[in-house]
């Protein structure tokens, strides 16, 4: 059943959204065969109650709330899953996500240069390109072209299975070219770890030493072009489903209003 459900979920959702509803369904049902539990509505009310007891995040909760509702749909025991209390999220949805000031920007470039060609490309790619990390690391050497004044990536794995075309600016052209010059393996993974590919998990740890979190590249990407230019071409480039989700991207921050009644008559 769980291989099923796991080839359900490749045809509709990423790779890593169907990795992680079938490793939550996976501990759902082990926690139902430990307690001798049988599969029903209680059952599924209390095991997300244990898990926020447990001191998980409401979003972490949500997520597992979502994996079992379509384990549910996919049994079709949809029963199981109605009127089943989670913690309710914050609404995060009119708020402008953090961004990086351009201070910010040149100081973690900077750190970035002193580092390993590697983890230069990697910085450089993500903030001038605002790809996700799980669409980051899924990228081959053959989703590339690069040639001496243009170049762009294909996203195979990008949210919900879509793939896309990205245009690399020069800046991202060269510190990649410089990355793969180094190497002199056969992987086709664009980025590698001491063990092959390099997982989500890498790339945090990679951007944990400079104290910036990989989505706040994404955002500080996506923040820049909704500002300059048309919805629709960011919609685009950043993958989003829906241009009512970039509207948040466009909310002015704190420091924009500060900034706007200093100057409102100069």
């Amino acid at each position: 059943m769980r291989v099923e459900f796991k080839e359900h979920l490749l045809k509709y959702r990423s790779k890593t959204t169907a990795k992680t509803y079938e490793y939550n369904v996976r501990c759902f049902l082990s926690y139902l065969e430990d307690n001798n539990i049988p599969y029903e509505q209680e059952s599924v009310q209390a095991y997300l109650d244990s898990c926020t007891s447990r001191g998980l995040a409401a979003s972490t909760v949500n997520k597992i709330y979502r994996a079992l509702r379509s384990f549910a749909v996919f049994t079709g025991e949809e029963n199981v899953v109605e009127n089943i209390r989670v913690v309710k999220m914050p609404d995060y949805k009119n708020q402008a996500p953090k961004a990086l000031r351009k201070l910010e920007r040149v100081s973690l470039i900077e750190k970035a240069e002193k580092d390993i060609l590697r983890n230069f490309a990697i910085v450089i790619t993500l903030l001038n390109t605002g790809v996700r990390v799980s669409e980051l690391v899924s990228i081959n050497r053959e989703d590339l072209i690069i040639v001496k004044n243009e170049g762009e990536v294909r996203i195979r794995q990008g949210k919900g299975n879509k793939e896309r075309t990205l245009p690399l600016n020069k800046e991202t052209r060269d510190a990649i070219a410089e990355y793969l010059e180094t190497r002199t393996d056969s992987n086709p993974a664009l980025f590698l770890g001491s063990k092959g590919r390099l997982g989500v998990r890498g790339v945090q740890h990679v951007l944990k030493k400079y104290g910036i979190h990989p989505h706040q590249l994404r955002h500080t990407f996506i923040t820049d072009l909704v500002r300059k230019h048309d919805l629709i071409l960011v919609q685009f480039l950043s993958g989003h489903s829906s241009t009512d989700i970039l509207a948040r991207y466009s909310k002015p921050s704190k420091d924009d209003l500060q900034i706007a009644v200093e100057n409102v008559y100069s």
